[in-house]
């Protein structure tokens, strides 16, 4: 037995295919969406050098004249001052900008006081 469908449905089903093709071609060729960022891994602290001591030269009689002559002990964080002769050696020392209790950073300074270099340590908030 052989069914003969009508022109109309024939017209129609090809309209429908015609859709359904466009919607997969339109859905193919979407922009696909923008991948996540990587998360943010964040770096662990770095470890800070601790202040060097001032040498035991430090407080001598005659080791300084004017503020001036004398200077930080240690490159990061320094407590306490020495004669310019002594200045350490920062060239490769990276140091934070982080203000440490109970040394010179953020507002302390170097001073001569009766011919001896003394850190004036800065006053905390």
């Amino acid at each position: 037995m052989h069914v003969r469908l009508s022109s109309d449905f024939s017209v129609w089903s090809r309209g429908r295919l015609g859709v359904a093709l466009f919607g997969l071609v339109a859905i193919a060729c979407a922009p696909k969406p923008a991948a996540e960022p990587p998360p943010v891994v964040e770096s662990p602290p770095v470890a800070e050098p601790t202040p060097k001591p001032a040498p035991a030269t430090a407080g001598a009689e005659g080791e300084c004249a004017v503020d001036a002559d004398c200077v930080p002990a240690s490159c990061c964080h320094p407590a306490s001052c020495v004669p310019a002769a002594q200045k350490p050696d920062c060239t490769d020392v990276m140091c934070t900008m982080q203000c440490a209790p109970n040394t010179m950073d953020c507002g302390g300074r170097c001073a001569c006081e009766a011919g001896s270099c003394k850190a004036i340590l800065a006053s905390s908030p």
